[in-house]
Formats: C-alpha cells, sequence, structure tokens
C-alpha cells in the first residue's frame, strides 16, 4: 500500500464555492486514492473536476496530515449551525468556482416573487377577490 495526499472540492460552504480541502489515503495506486477522495462525505460528488491533485507521500506526512485532520473542525463537524461557528479557521481555503462570473452573481435574485407580488397593482383585482361557488345552483 501507498500514502496519497488528495486535494479535493468539498462542499458545504455557501453557493458556487468549495472549500479546498486535502485528505490523506492508503491506496494502491493514484486513482483509486481519487475514487476514495470522491466517495468521502462533504467532497463534491457531482463535478468531475471535484479532485484538484492527488500526490504521493511518505508515511511520517501521512500520519502528521491525518492528525491535523482530526483538528481541523470541518471535518468533524456534524450541523450547519456547529460548522458556522469554526468559519474564520476555513475562511482562507474557501474559493469561488471558476465557472462562476461577476456577471452571475450581479444578477442573483434579491427579492420575494410574494413581495412583487403584493406591491403590483396589476393583482390588485386578484387580491380582493372572494370565493365564488360556480356549482351552487
Amino acid at each position: 500500500m501507498k500514502y496519497f495526499m488528495v486535494t479535493a472540492k468539498c462542499g458545504h460552504v455557501g453557493n458556487n464555492n468549495y472549500y479546498k480541502g486535502t485528505l490523506f489515503f492508503k491506496a494502491n495506486n493514484g486513482k483509486e486514492a481519487a475514487r476514495l477522495a470522491r466517495e468521502r462525505p462533504r467532497v463534491k460528488h457531482d463535478q468531475k473536476d471535484a479532485i484538484l491533485s492527488v500526490t504521493e507521500i511518505n508515511s511520517i506526512i501521512f500520519e502528521a496530515g491525518r492528525e491535523l485532520n482530526h483538528k481541523i473542525h470541518y471535518y468533524t463537524c456534524e450541523t450547519v449551525q456547529e460548522q458556522r461557528m469554526y468559519m474564520a479557521e476555513i475562511a482562507d481555503n474557501i474559493f469561488v468556482e471558476d465557472w462562476v462570473s461577476e456577471e452571475s452573481k450581479k444578477y442573483a435574485k434579491k427579492h420575494s416573487l410574494r413581495n412583487a407580488y403584493n406591491m403590483d397593482p396589476a393583482y390588485e383585482s386578484y387580491k380582493n377577490r372572494k370565493y365564488v361557488d360556480y356549482y351552487a345552483a
């Protein structure tokens, strides 16, 4: 068995963002290490470019990396609230996806449809409408 360090895109850090996480695995080759990383919780499973790099390492770096990952709360927290408490710890490793443009961020939805419905005078007749029973004779 060989030791591998896999850098992967991890999720649960906001819309169109990813956490650049480093994971450590024992595997026969790099392809198997990448497959194991993709199956881990928090790694973005649905993206083709979720695995950023795979590097073969020695056992000393492997053990030190595993110990370091146990200290990072991002990998150990179980709820969103718990993760939010430790966001400052991982903030420097959060990046925006490459495919997200500034234009798409500018036009993000920032309003409620209900608010638009309530403020539009064209819908005034629908708001004051009473229930009519058409089947009553």
